[in-house]
């Protein structure tokens, strides 16, 4: 197979790596070398055109051909095995829902999250348990590196360029998670959305960072209690733009709502239902402009000369994802809001993982 991308020569590991900072081809932490060998190790495992682009990386437009992901993907510690997901991870990307270039160039700190999920999740050691959002898996961080060497790289989205974001994210080095299967009560999230049980499947939203939320170990309502009062704060996105908000659950806090009979379905509307701040309160931030007739995403029908009116933080119960994920705990359950962008976009997207 050609290789059509440009040969870079360094005498010696350290050179090259240098000359990779110096081209800018790195997020600031070191690459692992995208040597020839290495690259058409990657494209024969894959068994797929090289030139083949699955579409443009914005906002530079850049094109993601195979031999781009490739290149991207073993610089970001990727073995050949986890390029199906890479792929699809960049194939939910491109939906146009997700609104990549507006991911890419908002000064929002809004991120692609990748949850991968399915049968995938085991047979290539992904982390769904304990620290899953943190660092010590190899699947994990470098598959989410590659997502994020591929924006980079390819889309051109650069730091105090083309990318405005005026504060970043952690989670613009890597930011990948995975489906604890084993703990979670509910239909896997691919199911959810459409996929069969037996599939593996990546799902890209684009969210800020995981808020911690200690949901105790009480009662299911309490757990989601505790959700709704996390997720309804006056600076967030959501509640001024809509959107779509994620919830993570703990396995101990998901066996607790599934314990009381609630199901994703149930647990949606209540939170649609409760998860909410009074436009009172929310005229306190300074996210709203009151001079306008009309605040900004919110719904019609809020009384807005009330102020005691409630508005939802999550437009429709549909638009709250869910997905269990984490370790059981101690004496207490744990979970996580990652609140979306609002209503301009990245919005969950599932892609299947197609393995060679």
């Amino acid at each position: 197979m050609d290789l059509t991308s440009e040969r870079v020569y360094a005498d010696d590991v350290d050179d090259g790596i240098e000359i990779f900072y110096q081209r800018g081809w790195t997020d600031g932490l070191p690459v692992v070398l995208p040597t020839e060998k290495r690259v058409r190790r990657a494209l024969e495992y894959l068994r797929r055109d090289s030139g083949e682009s699955l579409g443009e990386i914005p906002p530079r437009n850049g094109a993601a051909t195979i031999e781009k992901i490739v290149i991207n993907s073993v610089m970001a510690g990727c073995l050949p095995t986890y390029l199906p997901v890479v792929i699809a991870a960049v194939e939910a990307m491109l939906e146009k829902p997700f609104n990549l270039n507006g991911v890419q160039t908002t000064t929002h700190c809004v991120s692609p999250l990748t949850i991968v999920s399915g049968p995938v999740v085991n047979q290539l050691g992904f982390n769904s348990g304990d620290g899953v959002f943190g660092g010590g898996s190899r699947a994990n961080a470098a598959v989410g590196r590659a997502v994020r060497l591929i924006m980079w790289n390819i889309g051109g989205a650069y730091p105090a360029e083309l990318d405005r974001a005026t504060l970043g994210h952690p989670g613009k080095y890597t930011y990948c998670i995975a489906e604890n299967a084993e703990g979670n009560p509910w239909e896997p999230i691919h199911v959810e959305k459409g996929l069969e049980p037996e599939d593996s499947a990546v799902t890209v939203f684009g969210c800020e960072a995981p808020h911690h939320i200690a949901t105790g170990s009480g009662t299911p309502l309490q757990t989601l209690h505790a959700l709704a009062d996390g997720m309804s704060t006056i600076g967030n996105n959501n509640t001024h733009m809509g959107g779509e908000t994620l919830v993570v659950f703990g396995p101990r806090a998901a066996a607790n709502a599934a314990s009381g009979g609630w199901t994703r379905s149930s647990i949606r509307e209540y939170l649609y239902e409760n998860a909410r701040v009074a436009v009172g309160r929310a005229t306190l931030g300074a996210t709203v402009d009151e001079t306008s007739s009309e605040a900004p995403g919110w719904p019609k029908w809020i009384d807005r000369a009330n102020p005691n009116a409630m508005i939802p933080v999550i437009r429709r119960a549909e638009d709250i994802n869910i997905v269990v994920a984490g370790g059981w705990g101690g004496g207490m359950s744990f979970s996580a809001i990652c609140p979306g962008w609002g209503y301009l976009g990245g919005f969950a997207q599932t892609k299947r993982v197609v393995l060679p």
